[in-house]
């Protein structure tokens, strides 16, 4: 007696061998690429291993350079540009390497980089202020800076900035402290501020902003003394001017300006 065969072995020979091994195939294939999965895994945290310490080797480098030429690297602007990119370039700012040691030896390379970062800070910001910027200012450009506040858990001071000040100042550095009225500056021009200089900073820093008025009325200066020497420190980039049709013109202070 002859039984009708399934449907299935109907099918030619080569779709029935697939279809039995469809189910073992889809096994071995999972396997197959969880094994990859972990060994991608062991490859990826093995590379990051010695990652990790070809940048410890490299830190130490750093580190030992900064200690037997920090004064190089203050005074001179190549040699310091060229430490920062280095440190840049391979993810480890100046402070980060500062943070790294102890003691008396820490305070030294702790002060010298924050030397640096001033530096670094006045040289970006002199096209916006002209290379004058208040010591609260700096304060807390350096405090926004993700590697000081996050990373580093720092957060300076004005006494901070003041004390780092002086030692570059020993060191023959190219930032200068200067006090107008009761407000402490940075300063990274070389150009000296004469009285009227002074006087019109020390004022704009009251209202943000000063006119050829306000400095007639209030210091009895004549137009053209005003206009000269406003159109000097404009010159140097340290007043904005803001002029407004129908009203007086205003030359405002950096400090005052959201850039």
């Amino acid at each position: 007696m002859i039984t009708r065969l399934p449907s299935f072995f109907l099918l030619p020979v080569d779709v029935r061998v697939m279809s039995q091994e469809r189910g073992i195939s889809s096994l071995h294939n999972e396997v197959v690429d969880q094994k990859y999965k972990h060994l991608g895994t062991a490859l990826s945290n093995e590379q990051k291993e010695q990652l990790l310490t070809q940048l410890q080797v490299f830190q130490t480098a750093l580190i030992s350079f900064q200690e037997e030429h920090s004064s190089e690297i203050i005074n001179d602007e190549q040699i310091r540009t060229t430490f920062q990119e280095i440190c840049s370039a391979f993810g480890i700012p100046p402070l980060v390497v500062a943070s790294t040691l102890e003691g008396q030896e820490a305070e030294i390379e702790r002060n010298n980089q924050l030397c640096l970062k001033m530096i670094e800070l006045c040289t970006e910001t002199r096209p916006i202020n002209g290379g004058i910027i208040t010591v609260d200012d700096l304060v807390e450009l350096i405090n926004e800076d993700s590697w000081v506040n996050k990373d580093l858990h720092m957060k300076f001071t004005s006494k901070d900035v003041l004390e780092a000040c002086s030692h570059l100042k020993i060191m023959g550095g190219e930032l200068q402290l200067i006090q107008i009225g009761k407000r402490n500056y940075i300063k990274s021009i070389p150009q000296e501020l004469d009285v009227d200089q002074s006087t019109i900073i020390d004022t704009a820093n009251i209202l943000g902003y000063v006119s050829i008025s306000i400095l007639r009325d209030n210091f009895g200066w004549k137009s053209s003394r005003c206009r000269s020497t406003i159109d000097e420190m404009i010159s140097y980039g340290i007043l904005w001017v803001d002029k407004e049709p129908g009203h007086e013109t205003k030359y405002w202070a950096a400090s005052w300006i959201n850039v």
